[in-house]
């Protein structure tokens, strides 16, 4: 089976749900803080219309999810707004679940996955049992598949087992795991029927249609013999604000512990997202690294979230100076990260500290390392009340990273102030006087997973291309508009917009950055800020956006991803490139260009009113696309097309990928190379 698996990174704003809030407040009991249903389908009544029981649903989506029939064989029932999604719930002793919950990889474990799923085996079973996990119907989810929940139960005194042979295990068990089951027999389903009259507990997992992955006919087979009171949709739940980076992965808190008592908070496999941990710091790394102990003797290292400070002289090959802006001396920089480590101790050394997280990034790196938030006593009266993450950015010992992260603007505006007053690291940085790099004439540029782009009616004008492939270049088409000449490059200049095909300043094309060859003889930079004059008429900064989910994936860029480009513009007079995450009038004020790329989330309408507001004011908007890389990249295509759409732009990111067998980077078709440039437009001289 094909699954989707993205790196995790942004995670929408999780609200506190109106049920589960109401609840806690009345019983003060201490719940789970919430619960990814990954890849999830919704349920139905026994009649297969919308389930609004309220005492058979344990759990709803969020508010903001909605549903829809991903497979497109028009078999789903489509929620109405007004009516909460179910995605579990309970008759008899069964439990529906529209999702797997616990597999490995696809959930993190730091909202309240195991501790629910537990919760519901505990509330069955009494904290102990046999638990067969059926993979006797051909079952993509076996038992190996959840092994991480597997060791959890167990550890928590179930013995859980696989069964290739339903029929011959089922009476020696006290429950069932059935997960997206091929079909049953009659003898399975009487034998079923007859283990949950006589007081064994059946659990049922479903998954989304997309792709028609899933087997919800044969779940509902089961659920329609037991003579339940649920039923499994045929379709896929999504959310575009409360998920863990994905719209598939929706988050909710919206529990019904009136009715279940299914969402106590209990030990589980990860740290939780809503916790604040009192720990110890153990022993600091330098600025941004610690290690902590908890209370119960675990120990984590923490790297602290939202920030670099440089690297000390033991890990000096991992310094890269683009990042330091108006700083080159690679020397300097470990010179400061010894102070910052210094500083660090003086700070953090064998404190006790408040450590908690943050609601749009995950609680772990790719590393395995905790991002968070530490929060000590700076002035010694008992109270842990500074946050160390903004005191080292005020002290002018970090710069801040340029992520989802909640905070990142507060943040940015406290490293703006040290800045101004050369505190530390910045006391050396001086961008007005880097030197100037990749200045040319435009005679090449490279479109690395590149789309063409088209109308909203379809083909764009020969007089709004500035950039076509070669003439080699063809396109995979994926319903889209198809060319003779495949334009990369479109301009809208009434509303100062254009929109380009490819992540042309990613800095995984940099020889620098490992990639396979050296692409700084291509004039990339050259036309992109030429593009951004062109359009408009601001002599600010350059922004890029990084709050709609761009970071951390590899279709979308934050300005963490685009250093060299970075490097290019303080070559060019000192021209300042930064990342914003809020998208207001205030943050846009001033600035010369906003570059998006293609985001996870939607923007609100306010964010479109106040581009639209930056676009009229003379700002210029580079929307930067990327070819169809993942099954799911149609939804970031179209979330940048509503970029588009709500400045009043026509243009739109064609459904293709645009590859070049002859002209292209590296060998890989899919950089195409060009050097097809309508010379009427001012684009291609040197910038400077």
């Amino acid at each position: 089976m094909l699954r989707r698996n993205f790196l995790k990174g942004t995670a929408g704003a999780l609200g506190v749900g109106a049920l589960a809030g109401q609840a806690a407040a009345v019983t003060g009991e201490k719940q789970i803080p919430a619960v990814e249903f990954y890849s999830t389908s919704s349920l139905l009544d026994s009649s297969y219309d919308a389930l609004t029981d309220d005492s058979v649903v344990a759990c709803w989506a969020a508010k903001t999810a909605t549903n829809e029939d991903a497979d497109d064989n028009g078999d789903a029932y489509i929620y109405p707004d007004e009516l909460a999604i179910p995605v579990a719930a309970t008759d008899w002793n069964v439990t529906g679940f529209g999702s797997i919950l616990v597999a490995d990889g696809d959930v993190t474990f730091e909202y309240g996955n195991e501790e629910f799923l537990l919760n519901v085996w505990d509330s069955d079973l009494g904290g102990s049992g046999t638990v067969l996990w059926d993979e006797s119907h051909g079952q993509y989810w076996t038992l190996s598949k959840c092994s991480s929940f597997e060791s959890y139960a167990e550890d928590n005194g179930y013995d859980v087992r696989s069964t290739s042979d339903l029929l011959a295990d089922l009476w020696d068990a006290d429950a069932v795991v059935i997960t997206s089951p091929g079909d049953f027999t009659e003898t399975e389903l009487q034998e079923l029927y007859d283990f949950v009259a006589n007081g064994g507990a059946v659990y049922l997992h479903d998954q989304a249609d997309y792709s028609n992955y899933d087997e919800t006919e044969n779940l509902n087979d089961v659920a329609g013999y037991l003579g339940l009171d649920f039923r499994f949709n045929d379709d896929e739940v999504l959310d575009s604000e409360n998920n863990d980076g994905n719209d598939y992965e929706p988050v909710t808190d919206e529990f019904n512990d009136w009715t279940f008592d299914y969402f106590d908070d209990r030990r589980g496999l990860g740290l939780d997202y809503g916790k604040t941990y009192e720990v110890t710091v153990t022993d600091v790394t330098d600025g941004d690294t610690v290690d902590v102990e908890f209370p119960d003797g675990s120990t984590e290292n923490i790297r602290i979230l939202g920030l670099d400070t440089p690297e000390t002289s033991r890990n000096s090959r991992y310094e890269r100076v683009q990042e330091w802006e108006g700083i080159s001396d690679e020397n300097y920089l470990t010179s400061v990260g010894g102070d910052a480590k210094k500083w660090a101790k003086s700070q953090l050394a064998n404190e006790t500290v408040d450590l908690f997280f943050d609601p749009n990034e995950p609680v772990r790196d790719p590393f395995g390392r905790v991002l968070g938030y530490l929060r000590y006593d700076k002035t010694g009266d008992g109270s842990r009340d500074t946050l160390y993450n903004r005191e080292v950015i005020r002290q002018g010992y970090a710069r801040v990273y340029d992520s989802s992260l909640s905070k990142h603007d507060d943040f940015l505006q406290t490293e703006l102030d040290a800045r101004a007053n050369d505190r530390n690291v910045w006391s050396a940085s001086d961008p007005a006087a880097s030197s100037e790099i990749r200045d040319r004439a435009v005679d090449d540029q490279f479109f690395p997973n590149a789309s063409s782009v088209r109308t909203t009616t379809g083909a764009v004008a020969d007089s709004r291309v500035p950039v076509y492939a070669e003439s080699t270049a063809t396109q995979r088409l994926d319903g889209g508009v198809s060319y003779g000449d495949v334009p990369l490059v479109a301009v809208d200049e009434s509303v100062n917009t254009a929109m380009v095909g490819g992540l042309t300043i990613s800095e995984d094309y940099e020889k620098s950055e490992g990639f396979g060859v050296d692409t700084s003889d291509y004039e990339n930079f050259v036309f992109l800020t030429n593009l951004i004059d062109y359009l408009g008429d601001g002599t600010g900064e350059v922004l890029i956006d990084g709050g709609h989910g761009q970071f951390g994936h590899d279709y979308s860029l934050s300005a963490e991803d685009a250093a060299y480009y970075l490097r290019y513009l303080e070559g060019q007079g000192g021209i300042q490139f930064r990342g914003v995450n809020d998208v207001t009038d205030s943050s846009l004020s001033g600035a010369r260009a906003l570059i998006v790329t293609p985001p996870t989330c939607a923007y609100a309408q306010s964010e479109l009113d106040a581009v639209s507001t930056f676009v009229s004011n003379g700002g210029s908007l580079v929307l930067l696309g990327s070819a169809k890389t993942e099954d799911v990249f149609d939804e970031p295509r179209r979330l940048l097309d509503d970029v588009a759409a709500g400045v009043g732009s026509d243009l739109r990111l064609n459904e293709d990928q645009v590859v070049d067998s002859s002209n292209n980077v590296n060998g890989d078709e899919e950089i195409p190379a060009t050097t097809r440039f309508d010379s009427s437009f001012p684009l291609f001289d040197p910038y400077s």
